[in-house]
């Protein structure tokens, strides 16, 4: 118990240290927590995933609560207003078409079932917000483009969050597939939830300015969180779709006081500046030991899926190509093109979703789980490299050929003031030498 204390404690020091070379350096602090539970884990064998016993699913589950509800939060339905055009375009287009190309991937190469495939797809297909924004800071690049990489890893994470739900949803039930009972399974489970989640949420965002007067009531919305999940399930509804609702309610509830709610003169208040930072430390303690768990938990001797996880990673860039090329305004520069193709790394979304599937799909589930983990490390890989690269002015034949519809970046001219000044008629230079 003493090493395990003192194990939790040491990650959680060098997560916060990854997280300060991360804002200096642009290396993504999931790589070396993915590495530290790789070496600790599958490598010297320190530490099994059968230690954690069924303390790993309940930590997954409440990992999962937590990003949920914090991408609810960050998601901002008036940012949809402004970005109807190219980026809800480019992130729709992009996610299906990654999403079918990278399960028919995975279904003719790994042979996987083609459920299974499709969930790989769907997770896949989603981009690590927490990643990207911390990295759009530190690029130049335009604000329109900036704008429409924010829109897609927002976007994508609840588009990846419902299929993939909702297809593991069919699968665990064991029913026969087909597009009408995949429907069906939607709108009943995420019909539940959704309902009782705009409920709930209502409900304490307008209790929360009394609950507030009461003692360590910043951690009572978090312990409300997981009563909106846990109730949810057992109303027959889906806890996470519940619980990402409850963070959509709660990051918009001003918004949606002032439009829908205004003639039932609701007053809901917003998570207040103390709330939000309890919420970021608390999803930066899951995020840290998650990803070391998701490294402990990889099985780097099965080559297969390790392979398979490189691949795909390309593969998700070789499709956003035509689509990045095809989908945005020819306003917008070759260069910033091409950070829109190399923005797309996974996640702890992603890998919150692999580790729920490993659990409730005893069969397929462990493939699917090693699959998403090293496409993730790949994937962050990639991204990382080639946004650097394309920051330093390195990789400009691959916009110059990939995006001739784009602008090209514009050669600035020379400063009139610093050029010389033209010699006079019938004037000869002279040679200094």
């Amino acid at each position: 118990m003493t090493y395990a204390i003192l194990f939790i404690g040491a990650v959680l020091f060098l997560g916060q240290m990854f997280s300060f070379l991360f804002e200096k350096t642009r290396l993504p602090d999931v790589l070396p927590l993915m590495v530290l539970g790789m070496i600790i884990g599958p490598g010297l064998q320190i530490v099994t995933p059968d230690m954690f016993g069924s303390a790993g699913e309940i930590f997954t589950t409440l990992a999962l609560i937590v990003v949920l509800f914090e991408s609810g939060i960050d998601f901002k339905v008036s940012s949809l207003r402004g970005a109807v055009g190219q980026g809800l375009l480019l992130t729709t287009v992009c996610f299906v078409l990654v999403g079918v190309v990278v399960s028919f991937a995975v279904h003719w190469t790994l042979g996987l079932p083609l459920m299974a495939s499709f969930i790989i797809g769907s997770i896949v297909a989603n981009n690590s917000a927490a990643i990207i924004v911390p990295m759009l800071a530190k690029l130049k690049i335009a604000d329109n483009t900036k704008t429409i990489l924010f829109l897609e890893a927002n976007l994508t994470g609840v588009y990846s969050i419902v299929v993939a739900l909702a297809l593991l949803g069919v699968l665990v039930k064991g029913e026969a597939v087909s597009a009408g009972l995949v429907g069906l399974q939607i709108v009943k489970s995420f019909g539940i939830g959704i309902l009782f989640a705009l409920a709930a949420g209502l409900f304490w965002m307008g209790v929360l300015n009394r609950i507030r007067r009461m003692e360590n009531a910043v951690s009572l919305t978090f312990a409300f969180v997981l009563l909106v999940y846990g109730a949810s399930e057992l109303l027959g509804g889906d806890g996470a779709i519940a619980t990402l609702t409850f963070g959509i309610v709660a990051g918009n509830i001003r918004l949606f006081s002032r439009l829908w709610l205004k003639k039932f003169e609701f007053k809901g208040v917003a998570l207040n500046a103390e709330e939000r930072v309890f919420f970021d430390e608390l999803e930066f303690i899951f995020k840290t030991l998650f990803f070391v768990y998701m490294g402990i938990c990889m099985r780097i001797g099965e080559w297969q899926f390790v392979a398979a996880g490189a691949l795909l990673a390309a593969v998700k860039l070789l499709v956003r190509w035509p689509v990045v090329d095809l989908c945005t305004s020819k306003k917008i520069s070759r260069t910033d093109a091409s950070v829109l193709l190399a923005m797309c790394p996974n996640g702890l979304v992603s890998a919150v979703l692999a580790a729920m599937v490993a659990q409730q799909l005893p069969g397929d589930g462990g493939a699917v789980q090693d699959v998403i983990y090293s496409v993730i490390f790949f994937s962050v890989i990639f991204s990382n490299l080639m946004s650097f690269r394309i920051e330093k002015g390195g990789l400009k034949w691959l916009a110059d050929g990939a995006f001739t519809r784009h602008e090209a970046a514009a050669v600035p001219s020379p400063d009139p003031a610093l050029q010389p000044a033209p010699a006079p008629d019938g004037a000869q230079e002279q040679n200094p030498s």
